[in-house]
């Protein structure tokens, strides 16, 4: 006997699915406008677009405010989303409109973190892979110099993928047995040390890093992970 399954059920379960369907690409096409994300992201979210705003108006050189300003102010297609939808595959899409819908929730309650200088990220993985997919270059460049990137795992896996080690600039003529590079086993990603939306005067100077109270930290944490280097950086 051939089982038939009721056909009201499928077709309300068939219609669920096309209207989610619907909604997720519509969210997505409606991403890429910086206005929609401030819509619901209110505070401190508007103050970061206010920064972005400044940074495309900017004509005279004058210093940005932070390291996402600089990117709106020397891309001048940039957007939020360039940042948060990681490295646009399938797991981090679904993941960036979990959060997304998870951000809607809290907006809906009313219990935003209106904190403009946030200190712990929702998921970093997220971030880091979007840092990932435009600046791989400056984590294939080998070499102690650069071993604060070429010693993320995110520099072994590019590698392993078929990405294209570069010697450095000082030592061009490196024979090809040196263009490797050895993964520190750490939890320390891009954004421990480069983080977008901290405005640190004076921080445009040097790459919009805060030496003191995010970098050496996070140094000191990769060396606690990898089991050798300092454990004291001079703070100043």
């Amino acid at each position: 006997m051939v089982r038939r399954f009721p056909l009201a059920p499928m077709a309300v379960l068939g219609a669920v699915f096309a209207l989610a369907l619907a909604a997720a690409l519509t969210i997505s096409r409606l991403e890429e406008r910086d206005t929609f994300c401030i819509a619901c992201h209110t505070l401190p979210e508007v103050t970061y677009h206010e920064r972005a705003q400044q940074a495309l108006a900017t004509m005279d050189g004058a210093p940005f405010a932070d390291l996402s300003s600089a990117h709106y102010g020397m891309e001048s297609t940039f957007h939020c989303i360039d940042c948060h939808r990681g490295d646009q595959g399938l797991v981090h899409r679904v993941t960036t409109l979990a959060l997304a819908a998870r951000d809607t929730a809290i907006w809906v309650s009313g219990r935003a973190d209106e904190t403009i200088e946030k200190t712990q990220l929702v998921v970093p993985g997220l971030l880091t892979a979007a840092c990932t997919r435009c600046h791989a270059q400056a984590l294939l460049e080998v070499g102690f110099n650069n071993h604060f990137h070429n010693k993320l795992p995110e520099a072994y896996d590019l590698w392993q993928a078929g990405a294209e080690l570069h010697a450095p600039i000082e030592t061009p003529d490196l024979p090809p047995a040196a263009l490797v590079v050895e993964p520190s086993p750490t939890e320390v990603r891009c954004v421990d040390c480069h983080r977008a939306h901290i405005e640190v005067p004076g921080s445009e100077l040097r790459a919009f890093l805060d030496l003191a109270n995010t970098v050496y930290p996070a140094c000191v944490r990769c060396h606690e992970d990898a089991g050798h280097g300092p454990l004291e950086l001079a703070r100043r």
